[in-house]
């Protein structure tokens, strides 16, 4: 495994401050890992031709020794074809010299016409791409509870745990059906046997991740989970000395 010897003032902002103490010398490792997809929608525009979209998951993570996330960090690039009517949604037409795609208008959700695929206009749509993060208010999920919060919410429970840990947590406590946490008052017939199954403490922190986000941790949007265990795969030791 590859090792790298950083200065102690580094990693303090490496980690965003999530280790307070340490000793004359720890080792913490640090990862990058991804995850994609391609998806068949959302949905098809007002002529009824298809939307195609792809997702590209990235986390940033350190470890311990222990194999505990000591800090995470993830965002996501959602990028779908033209004729998607979400106005934050980034685009890609396709390649420079090829047949424009359905191009719809944002305000009236219908077709207007088709793109045109010159090399400037493929290189602005690709220039101006911006991950969930970067789309924050705009992305469009939950007014009140953003993507971007949510996210926040999840990197925060998700310290302390070993990977093998979260994917435990995720078989139990969340849907086979959408990757969501599991709710009590769930229409889904499936996701109501899965609950009931849960012990009283599992049901509890259920009701407290629902509080803080409810969207889905795997699914056509992307897996956050792979991502985080890619990027477990990927670490690199870090030793961190203090003078």
């Amino acid at each position: 495994m590859m090792k790298k010897w950083i200065p102690l003032s580094f990693a303090a902002i490496l980690i965003c401050g999530s280790i307070t103490s340490l000793a004359a010398e720890s080792k913490v490792y640090q990862g990058l890992g991804h995850s994609k997809n391609f998806r068949v929608g959302p949905g098809k525009d007002s002529e009824g031709h298809q939307v195609y979209s792809f997702n590209y998951i990235d986390a940033s993570v350190i470890f311990d020794a222990d194999g505990k996330i000591i800090n995470v960090i993830v965002d996501a690039l959602e990028v779908s074809s033209p004729n998607y009517d979400g106005e934050s949604m980034p685009h890609f037409s396709g390649w420079p010299g090829t047949e424009g795609y359905n191009l719809t208008d944002h305000k009236t959700k219908t077709v207007v016409g088709k793109t045109e695929n010159s090399v400037e206009n493929i290189s602005n749509e690709v220039n101006s791409w911006k991950t969930k993060r970067e789309r924050g208010a705009t992305y469009g999920m939950n007014p009140r509870n953003e993507w971007d919060k949510q996210m926040d919410y999840f990197q925060e429970k998700f310290k302390g745990k070993t990977v093998d840990e979260l994917e435990d947590n995720f078989a139990k406590m969340y849907s086979d059906v959408n990757g969501r946490p599991l709710k009590e008052r769930s229409a889904n017939e499936k996701d109501k046997e899965k609950f009931a199954k849960l012990t009283d403490a599992q049901k509890k922190e259920v009701a407290d991740i629902t509080a803080g986000a409810t969207m889905s941790l795997r699914d056509s949007h992307g897996d956050i989970l792979e991502a985080i265990k890619k990027a477990y795969e990927n670490r690199i030791e870090v030793t961190i000395q203090s003078k």
